[in-house]
């Protein structure tokens, strides 16, 4: 998840906001200004309702961004980077730099979400007891009451045990616990992420064919919900097809190395040649530093138009932005940093820090498929 505005950071991890926040807070602010408080309280002004309503948003927003700060802390106890923290349309995401070592850790990091919820709950549910007793009947008392019922219901949904959400990670730890295999805990877990999709699919469709706009919100989320649990399914099953395999022995060794001046139209047009027919290169700049890693699939989705004008370098994934692995490293740690990237093309360095290979998604279906095992479905 991109961050649109950067916030600053929290312990070193970098926190920011998608664009699509402004859609959340929107709603949330429209729907206790002219439904949620007048409904409740009914004694106020308009713009009395607009303000307990902006600084109700805040609070909550505030809160969503507790919840996936405190996975970001229990993750780094765990020995498990954290790459950034970021709000958007249907909550928050921390995007962690690889996964838990254990189904102990596995289990803490996404426990502590739903406990920092209802702990939030308490907290404003405590502070609406205090100010009833002491005789406060005004906004800042529903205002209150709404974010204890708002945390808690965000904590009863994120306990729900289906992947991505943190009950799925829960089932996950417990399946992983029990049987010993992460692989099938994590596909099940994927499964059931992906059931509860389709019913949340179903229901928003009922809602909607029932003339209810509303639809259009459980619509919405489970297909978010259906198409994150494939995903996850997904790198589970490429997490098992490279199991017990080193970086050196999936990585494309010494990549052909091109100037990030050469344009687009160059390599296809054959004047500058890709080296023994590998599909991924380096990119370096005019002094001859790595700039990043560009892939034939980067180059073959420029517009024809552009690709005379379109420099390699401008379609590279950036250095910065890789992941980088060692060569006697484990090959699922080094895939867990790169779907944490997004499936970036990880950098392979040897002892002196100089390039040894990339590593691809590409290179690891590979490296899965031809393995006997990994074709074996996973039940």
């Amino acid at each position: 998840m991109k961050q649109s505005i950067r916030l600053g950071r929290i312990g070193g991890v970098p926190v920011g906001v998608h664009w699509s926040v402004a859609v959340i807070f929107g709603l949330v602010t429209w729907e206790l200004a002219t439904i949620v408080l007048p409904g409740t309280y009914g004694g106020g002004a308009r713009p009395a309702y607009l303000v307990a309503a902006v600084v109700a948003a805040i609070l909550f927003l505030a809160s969503l961004l507790a919840h996936e700060g405190s996975h970001a802390i229990v993750a780094r106890r765990h020995g498990v980077g954290v790459r950034s923290i970021t709000l958007w349309l249907l909550g928050g995401v921390a995007q962690l730099e690889g996964e838990a070592h254990s189904p102990g850790a596995d289990f803490a990091i996404a426990a502590v979400g739903p406990s920092t919820s209802i702990f939030l709950a308490g907290v404003f549910g405590g502070a609406q007891l205090l100010l009833e007793h002491a005789g406060a009947t005004g906004l800042v008392v529903v205002v209150c009451s709404w974010l204890w019922q708002i945390n808690l219901l965000l904590a009863g949904f994120n306990l729900i045990p289906a992947a991505p959400l943190d009950g799925g990670r829960i089932l996950r730890a417990g399946l992983w616990r029990s049987t010993g295999n992460r692989t099938r805990a994590a596909v099940s877990a994927a499964r059931a992420g992906m059931g509860f999709g389709v019913v949340l699919i179903g229901l928003g469709l009922f809602e909607l064919f029932v003339r209810s706009p509303l639809g259009l919100w459980p619509a919405f989320l489970g297909w978010f919900v259906f198409m994150a649990a494939r995903a996850e399914g997904d790198v589970a099953r490429r997490q098992a097809g490279v199991e017990g395999l080193p970086v050196g022995a999936v990585m494309t060794p010494h990549p052909p190395v091109v100037p990030s001046a050469t344009s687009v139209a160059e390599v296809l047009a054959g004047r500058v040649y890709w080296w023994n027919g590998q599909q991924v290169a380096a990119v370096v700049g005019p002094t001859g530093w790595l700039e990043g890693v560009v892939t034939l699939e980067h180059i073959r989705h420029v517009p024809a138009p552009e690709q005379a004008t379109t420099r390699l370098g401008d379609i590279a994934e950036r250095i910065e932005a890789a992941p980088v692995g060692r060569p006697e490293e484990a090959m699922s740690i080094l895939l867990g940093r790169m779907d944490a990237a997004g499936g970036r093309a990880a950098v392979v360095l040897d002892p002196t820090d100089r390039l040894a290979g990339i590593v691809t998604l590409d290179d690891v279906e590979r490296a899965g498929g031809r393995r006997p095992h990994a074709a074996a479905p996973v039940a």
